[in-house]
């Protein structure tokens, strides 16, 4: 299972939410949810945002960094990610690490 999904989890658990809430919450579909739970898939960002808002958690809570993470990074990282097609795969590299943490 990936990280994500267990987090999502344990949000769910400490809330007292079920998988079913959190799907009335977000409009996901129960058959993609389950698969981003079981860590089968892997959600894209626009999903997990919405999973943040439902859950009232930061992305980088999910992703299972700490919130503390400095402006620099946060800016850094917004901007690699705005370029899109034109990263070099040097930087697709750095914006990967920055995002999960590696």
């Amino acid at each position: 299972m990936n990280k994500v999904g267990e987090t999502i989890k344990e949000i769910l658990k400490k809330t007292g939410k079920t998988q079913v809430d959190l799907c009335v919450m977000t409009g996901i579909k129960p058959a993609a949810m389950s698969k981003y739970l079981s860590g089968e898939k892997m959600p894209r960002t626009e999903i997990l945002m919405k999973i943040a808002d439902a859950l009232n958690v930061s992305l980088y809570t999910l992703l299972g960094q700490d919130d503390e993470r400095s402006v620099y990074e946060i800016c850094r990282s917004a901007l690699l990610a705005r370029s899109g097609k034109k990263l070099t795969e040097d930087e697709r590299k750095e914006l990967i690490k920055l995002i999960l943490g590696d």
